[in-house]
């Protein structure tokens, strides 16, 4: 992308910075959105616009053309259809299979990046690899959401039955409804819950250079391990799915911190070495686990948590700006840690910090359980 395109590092790094912020900005007001307006038709509009954006895109245009594109992905991502994808799931699941709906939801879009990606990168190299190679695939690119918003359009049903419709528009959250969600304690739970899951996966993106620079396995080996999370987050999110369904969706959250905060604080405490492989690949193995266990079922806490269905989107979008806002710090704070200390002893302090916030979400899991706990102990009363 740098080659075709002519941006230098620092531009490329400013685009992701642009589309980040422009999420952030957009959660909350989606949210908003998502409990007025019918999830067909946002998730629609919000797949003919990123598609409109993809076609100027793959002209391959300036700077300054890029930075509005950007900003209105991250708006048509944020605003438009992120709220309301999470509400037409929790939608499609029963009252009982809110995990594995969310499970399979999340497992799905990882099967389509790695199934996307392989065949893109096959077209990349088949077409020769260069400028002109790059500009076809980002239209191949277009035309899968445009094509997508066909197929949401005509073949999904509006969110929910008649008779409960008509119950939700009678209750259309106002502005007293929206402070009622702030004033809810699980919603913000559930915020510190992502916030701190999406920053183990942030952790989890460091175990490419981790393994090239600390185990020495070189470039070839370490993005193997990054392909292996792939396969590992398919697996893990469908799985947490169905046994959340099982045992709790609270239970499973609480279970997969306790996973995922031993994993990276064996990390932190235990230098890496090229003699340490295997204890590598297992470690990051169970890590991988339970980060993509996490974010295959944490929306699934809305339902158990007893978030009301009618501002299930404004819920969404405020646990969204929060629980995403690692996308903004993780990769500067990552970068001064490593910088400070550069080498396995950077490594090992990112994953104590990371065991550290994944710690904070373990603390918010076992009150988000103990609370469902109480309240289904009230409710057999």
């Amino acid at each position: 992308m740098q080659d075709a395109f002519g941006f230098s590092k620092t531009q490329i790094g400013i685009l992701s910075g642009i589309f980040g912020f422009t999420s952030i900005i957009g959660y909350f007001p989606g949210g908003w959105l998502a409990d007025r307006l019918s999830s067909r038709k946002l998730i629609s509009i919000a797949l003919v616009i990123t598609s409109a954006g993809g076609f100027v895109f793959s002209t391959l245009p300036s700077f300054e053309v890029s930075v509005l594109l950007y900003g209105v992905w991250g708006l048509a991502t944020a605003c438009v259809f992120w709220s309301a994808l999470i509400k037409a799931t929790r939608n499609w699941g029963s009252k009982k299979e809110q995990g594995r709906a969310f499970g399979i939801l999340e497992g799905g879009r990882n099967f389509v990046d790695m199934t996307s990606a392989t065949i893109l990168v096959f077209i990349f190299a088949w077409r020769g690899g260069g400028d002109a190679a790059l500009s076809e695939i980002i239209l191949l690119l277009a035309l899968l959401p445009l094509f997508l918003s066909i197929l949401v359009w005509t073949g999904m049903k509006d969110d929910i039955a008649q008779e409960e419709d008509a119950r939700e528009r009678r209750s259309r959250p106002n502005a007293a409804e929206i402070i009622k969600v702030l004033k809810l304690p699980m919603v913000w739970l559930i915020a510190i819950i992502i916030m701190t899951a999406y920053t183990g996966l942030w952790g989890a993106i460091f175990f490419t250079p981790y393994a090239t620079e600390v185990f020495d396995l070189g470039s070839v080996l370490g993005g193997a391990v990054g392909t292996g999370k792939l396969w590992i987050a398919f697996f893990a999110a469908i799985a947490a799915g169905f046994i959340a369904d099982k045992i709790g969706c609270a239970k499973a959250v609480f279970g997969s911190f306790i996973l995922m905060t031993s994993g990276f604080l064996v990390f932190g405490l235990i230098p890496g070495a090229p003699n340490l492989v295997p204890f590598l690949l297992i470690n990051v193995a169970f890590i991988a686990i339970a980060v993509y266990a996490l974010r295959g079922i944490y929306f699934s806490l809305l339902e158990q948590g007893g978030v009301p269905l009618a501002v299930t989107g404004i819920a969404t979008g405020i646990v969204s700006v929060i629980g995403y806002t690692p996308d903004i710090f993780m990769p500067v704070l990552g970068g001064m840690i490593l910088d400070a200390s550069p080498g396995a002893d950077g490594y090992q302090n990112l994953f104590l910090v990371t065991a550290a916030f994944s710690f904070v979400g373990l603390v918010a899991a076992y009150i988000v359980y103990r609370k469902i706990q109480l309240s289904q102990v009230a409710g057999t009363q």
